[in-house]
């Protein structure tokens, strides 16, 4: 069962390393050939490039505003506060409290529940 187990960790560790380090179909010299692609002297397919930066500004064009924009509108008067919330010390003393009660309760709880013992 343990070499079992083994064969399955060592597959699981090399199988994805082995997929990664192989060579994409599309970059092979052999199917470059196959499809008649021409590289400048950078390694670059020129055509293929281009194709791209169209599809790019296609789909940045696709998002400008086809239409104006509306007129800004004058933001609403401010709104006095009256301080009738609770303030922010007090609700961080609240939790602070609360976690004090209830680690209170843990210790209280643990010294008072004593398992049973077998050989008792």
């Amino acid at each position: 069962m343990t070499r079992l187990t083994m064969l399955f960790i060592a597959v699981a560790l090399v199988l994805p390393g082995a997929a990664l380090a192989m060579p994409a179909a599309d970059r092979d010299a052999g199917t470059r050939a196959a499809f008649g692609v021409t590289l400048d002297k950078h390694g670059v397919d020129q055509a293929a490039a281009r194709r791209k930066a169209e599809a790019v500004g296609a789909y940045y064009a696709s998002f400008r505003a086809t239409k104006p924009l509306p007129a800004p509108v004058d933001e609403p008067a401010a709104v006095a506060s009256g301080d009738d919330g609770v303030s922010w010390t007090l609700a961080i003393g609240s939790g602070f409290a609360l976690m004090l009660i209830a680690g209170g309760l843990g210790v209280y709880a643990g010294r008072t529940i004593h398992p049973r013992h077998l050989g008792a």
